[in-house]
């Protein structure tokens, strides 16, 4: 069962200022990603454990973090319903395009991370599989790579323009979660199955 309403939004600065509130280090494009990476690979459960172990090495305030719950709930079932919109309307979790380009490049990197530490944690087992050719491991491959982007010192003082377009990189990001998520859909019914 997914938490929260189908109609849920998710507003990136609320749910960050939350987060900080509640006295979390980690990112919220990094939790974000880390969601869709457990959903990816086990389904609405295993999203829920991710974020349970996300905090577990935290020194947050547990009342704190307990009173985040919903916002976090809200979080998992967002991510589902975008995941299985039929009109493909999933997307990251990411800072709006006004925010300094340097927090934006930030948060996808982040956010490719979260990524693969949650797809590594609900699915263990798939990573062996992932060795060869495939559109999964060449997206994750990908994700990787974007993890390690930062802009340069003259690009984060504005005195060089990045020689690559944001836009087009947090697409393929979007278009190859869908992805990952489709084809991994024979592995989270398998775990679903398993843990009954």
């Amino acid at each position: 069962m997914i938490p929260g309403s189908a109609n849920t939004t998710l507003d990136y600065d609320r749910l960050r200022d939350s987060l900080a509130d509640a006295g979390t280090v980690v990112a919220l494009a990094e939790l974000h990603g880390g969601v869709c990476g457990a959903l990816c690979g086990g389904g609405a459960a295993a999203a829920q454990r991710w974020l349970i172990d996300s905090f577990e090495d935290q020194e947050s305030n547990a009342a704190a973090i307990a009173s985040i719950a919903r916002d976090l709930d809200d979080l998992i079932a967002a991510s589902w319903h975008g995941l299985t919109d039929h009109a493909l309307g999933f997307a990251p979790l990411l800072p709006s395009d006004d925010a300094p380009l340097e927090e934006q490049v930030q948060a996808l990197a982040l956010w490719c991370h979260g990524f693969l530490g949650g797809l590594g944690a609900s699915a263990p087992g798939v990573a062996k599989q992932l060795d060869g050719d495939g559109s999964i491991p060449e997206i994750l491959r990908d994700f990787a790579e974007i993890s390690r982007a930062a802009l340069s010192e003259d690009e984060a003082a504005g005195r060089d323009h990045p020689d690559f377009a944001l836009a087009e990189i947090q697409e393929y990001v979007r278009v190859s979660v869908q992805i990952v998520f489709d084809d991994l859909g024979d592995h989270r019914a398998s775990a679903a199955r398993d843990s009954h």
